[in-house]
């Protein structure tokens, strides 16, 4: 694939929905996981609950807590979290 291609994919996949920190794009109608906190790695900064428009998130302790109730999936919580201690919790799918 040349570059003005790739290019152009990138754009095309931008505008369906974008890139999650793991470079998959979310496009409508596709199942969107909901997010769990690894706690071992989590260290309790709080960039993930101020990042989280929903509030969803809680800190507790020396680590944080996601509410399922609140979350929608949305990733901002994993894109701020400089420990990698969020990721996707198959077990609490959604359909958008």
């Amino acid at each position: 694939m040349d570059r003005k291609n790739f290019i152009n994919k990138c754009i095309g996949l931008l505008a369906f929905g974008g890139f999650t920190l793991t470079g998959l794009a979310v496009q409508p109608g596709k199942k969107e996981a909901k997010y769990k906190i690894i706690t071992q790695r989590c260290d309790g900064c709080g960039h993930c609950y101020r990042a989280c428009k929903q509030k969803a998130i809680n800190p507790e302790g020396r680590s944080a807590k996601i509410d399922p109730t609140k979350c929608e999936g949305c990733g901002d919580c994993q894109r701020f979290c400089r420990r990698m201690a969020i990721v996707p919790d198959e077990t609490k799918t959604q359909t958008k």
